[in-house]
């Protein structure tokens, strides 16, 4: 493994949705609470920010040129990057009152996964702590969204759904929910198959993850300064220390997808960490897998 080094020391107050973009040889990723999203060419390492004006959280390669998939606060969006214009592709109306989106991606079938939460994002971005012991702040859902626009529930009751990702072989999506400290395990994204991937890792929440050739899942630990690649029966293979405590997600990039970019949060961080909220990268000595489009060839 080679040593992790900060590659956009952006400050972020809640990195996420890290999406590699292989056409362009580019790293997306948004910031939840700054409402944004940023785009960064690692050879060059200029950052370049597009403003929006409701959280951010999840992003996904569409079949469109320069068009992405964006999950705002109750609705996604289909973002034409290159003249920065956005279209209303699907509209969370059955969510409750104060919910938002968040983690999310494609899947190997076209479809868009996408868990909702208790909105915890004011207006002007600012971070609200919720106690999430309380029933009414466990209002989640799992989506499905095809590429016609139709939403379908795949589960309800969660607190705040994290990761969205498959195994090689496309059988088993992994989703979680932090406050449970659990990730599931749904054979061909069925919800009356669900497992319990694994649960209780002493280290911080889970939060976002990314997938590796050989199967092994590698989960970002918020509160927990790490990353944890579990092996594809559950168990820990090994554990990353970060430079950071807050870690949020991952993904394999680069031209042979065997660097790990890695966002994270400066909300809750320590004040010592002057480098929270940056994107960090380094080689983890594994290959990746290529993220999933949305939509139908």
């Amino acid at each position: 493994m080679t040593p992790i080094r900060c590659v956009a020391d952006i400050h972020d107050k809640v990195g996420e949705g890290p999406l590699w973009h292989a056409r362009e040889q580019r790293l997306y990723w948004t910031d939840i609470n700054g409402m944004r999203i940023h785009r960064m060419k690692p050879s060059e390492g200029r950052v370049e920010t597009w403003d929006f004006h409701e959280p951010v959280s999840a992003l996904a390669l569409t079949h469109t040129q320069d068009c992405l998939l964006v999950a705002g606060e109750a609705r996604l969006l289909l973002w034409n990057v290159a003249r920065d214009e956005g279209t209303v592709f699907a509209e969370f109306s059955m969510e409750p009152p104060g919910n938002r989106l968040n983690d999310g991606a494609a899947g190997p079938d076209g479809n868009f996964w996408v868990g909702s939460m208790r909105n915890n994002v004011t207006a002007d971005g600012e971070h609200v702590e919720l106690d999430w012991s309380k029933p009414e702040n466990r209002t989640g859902s799992l989506y499905c969204v095809t590429p016609e626009g139709a939403i379908s529930f795949q589960g309800t009751g969660l607190a705040i759904p994290n990761t969205m990702e498959w195994s090689p072989d496309a059988r088993t999506l992994y989703t979680g929910d932090s406050i449970d400290n659990t990730i599931f395990a749904y054979e061909h994204g069925i919800p009356s198959s669900r497992r319990v991937f694994t649960a209780g890792f002493s280290r911080g929440v889970p939060d976002g993850s990314a997938m590796d050739e050989l199967g092994f899942l590698w989960n970002c630990r918020f509160f927990g300064g790490c990353i944890v690649r579990f092996t594809p029966s559950g168990e820990v293979d090994r554990v990353i220390e970060m430079p950071v405590t807050n870690i949020t997600n991952c993904v394999f990039g680069g031209s042979d997808l065997q660097t790990l970019y890695v966002t994270t949060a400066s909300v809750s961080a320590p004040a010592n960490e002057l480098q929270a909220g940056g994107v960090f990268a380094f080689e983890p000595g594994v290959r990746g897998l290529a993220p999933h489009v949305f939509g139908r060839r």
